[in-house]
């Protein structure tokens, strides 16, 4: 009886979770979503192919819409991380093969950009800050016809961004394919090793070994060293690190998960959304630490390519496949927060 109970509470929630979706932004038609950035429960931007910028600082109940300005031509982006309702960078690579890549700042809320860093090569360029100060970048930087050299380096910036200098506590031997920050840690991966710092990156203790060390790695997320979840290669297979776990173990796909193109994770205490956009319109959900999940559609024809949660709260923002006019649609998350349960995890079966 007390399963059956618990079932039935467990289908409740996620009906509850789920039916809290509710669409804040259409774009103009041919408008496609690039990347969603969420400070906080008010401050979210996002940006679209055409390189305009939708911004609000109240949750999504109004939009603001700016053309952005000062950006070089022939550019894709990387990713776009808002630091505050008036600073944002912009990640991009030229469009060339041979790069350079470019990290652009703005400061007046999206309207004009400016040059901050430079690197020669096609690169992969991703950040983050950890205040409004301090920040830690990662570039991967090769060309298609070898006239750059492939390599890897970790840059620090303590002055807003405006200057990026070598870090040379740069444990990855290969391409970083992730790097995420929470509060003042942050953790990393290349293809073969997780890497995590206490320490705004100036040391990396924590170095742990991947499974399937010839596949890409997708989707980081990371409560603290002990706790992460990722993808290993395109199709679902879930790698997830748990307390008690002694290292990463290969869920594959997860119960409840149908096979295809996984295209965002989000983990929050013992809470984890996935989305396979390409290939299904479902949004999985998991109450116990990415062990099993459920589903549902929550949009009619269509799904979430992108799915984000605040740095700085509860809301879950998801946007519509890259190939549809762009839609943005929130869920404020009106439930108890509570941590994740340490306790119930070491004793989980594995």
């Amino acid at each position: 009886m007390k399963n059956i109970l618990l079932i039935v509470c467990m289908i409740a929630c996620t009906k509850q979770i789920f039916s809290q979706w509710q669409l804040s932004l259409s774009f103009k038609e041919g408008e496609t979503i690039r990347d969603i950035s969420a400070v906080n429960n008010k401050i979210i931007w996002t940006i679209t192919g055409n390189f305009f910028i939708y911004r609000t600082n109240n949750g999504g109940d109004n939009w603001k819409k700016v053309k952005c300005k000062g950006l070089e031509a022939n550019v894709s982006i990387l990713q776009l991380y808002v630091v505050n309702d008036s600073a944002a960078f912009l990640c991009l690579n030229k469009s060339t093969g041979t790069g350079p890549g470019l990290l652009y700042k703005t400061t007046d809320s999206g309207s004009t950009w400016k040059k901050v860093f430079s690197h020669k090569g096609n690169c992969n360029i991703i950040l983050g800050m950890f205040n409004n100060s301090s920040g830690i970048m990662a570039c991967s930087f090769d060309s298609f016809d070898g006239s750059v050299r492939r390599g890897v380096a970790l840059y620090k910036t303590n002055n807003q961004g405006y200057d990026w200098i070598r870090n040379s506590a740069n444990p990855a031997k290969g391409t970083i394919l992730n790097l995420e920050v929470n509060a003042n840690t942050v953790a990393m991966t290349d293809y073969r090793n997780f890497y995590w710092s206490s320490n705004r990156g100036n040391s990396f203790p924590v170095i742990s070994k991947l499974r399937q060390p010839n596949a890409p790695k997708y989707y980081l997320q990371f409560e603290d060293s002990n706790y992460a979840i990722l993808n290993s290669n395109n199709n679902v297979d879930i790698l997830v690190k748990r307390p008690g776990t002694q290292g990463w173990i290969d869920e594959g796909m997860p119960p409840g998960i149908d096979n295809g193109f996984i295209t965002a994770i989000v983990l929050d205490d013992n809470e984890c959304w996935m989305t396979a956009a390409f290939d299904t319109n479902k949004l999985y959900y998991s109450s116990d630490s990415a062990k099993t999940f459920t589903s549902t559609v929550p949009l009619a024809n269509s799904s979430f390519q992108f799915l984000v949660k605040a740095r700085k709260g509860r809301m879950l923002v998801g946007g519509t496949p890259s190939f549809m006019t762009g839609k943005i649609y929130i869920n404020k998350r009106n439930t108890n927060h509570k941590d994740y349960p340490v306790a119930s995890l070491n004793t989980m079966r594995y």
